[in-house]
């Protein structure tokens, strides 16, 4: 994988809730992670198991090249990747082709969220390249809200009211 714009590809909300259903990428069966980056707007609620790790903060690493919120991230992604890779023990050889994919929105996904995945996708090194497939979710929380917000089982905290 390169370290530009390109290497990153969106998926839309639909694909997404097949991937939730299913506890891995379809068809490939991979590991995910949903990032939120809204900060303030994280209120009224979010998609399910996303974690969410603000813009502000990520943002850390255009001044330092060194964000500690960043190394985090990624931390806990290599984390999750090699519980994955742990549990299906069936995969054998193929084992080390498996990627994390890391799906990053924001309110729209037009500004923080593709920026954050850009900022992370520059913050791995040469190693870390190939253990990362990065994502953003078309459209954001405000559409995966319009479609799912009301079900619990797709969307946690959720707020109707702050959506009207």
């Amino acid at each position: 994988m390169s370290r530009s714009v390109s290497s990153i590809k969106y998926i839309n909300a639909s694909d997404l809730l097949l991937w939730i259903k299913q506890g891995s990428t379809v068809p490939i069966q991979e590991p995910f992670q949903v990032i939120d980056v809204r900060g303030s707007d994280h209120i009224g609620g979010h998609i399910i198991n996303s974690w969410n790790y603000p813009y502000k903060k990520l943002k850390e690493y255009e001044y330092d090249n060194n964000s500690v919120y960043l190394k985090q991230l990624k931390t806990n992604l290599l984390k999750k990747l090699k519980e994955f890779k742990e549990k299906e023990q069936n995969l054998g050889d193929n084992v080390n082709d498996i990627k994390i994919n890391c799906v990053f929105h924001c309110a729209l996904s037009q500004q923080r969220g593709p920026s954050s995945a850009m900022m992370f996708l520059r913050s791995l090194g040469d190693a870390d390249l190939d253990k990362f497939r990065i994502l953003i979710l078309g459209g954001g929380f405000n559409n995966w809200q319009s479609v799912y917000g009301l079900d619990s089982n797709l969307t946690q905290d959720y707020e109707p009211s702050l959506w009207k």
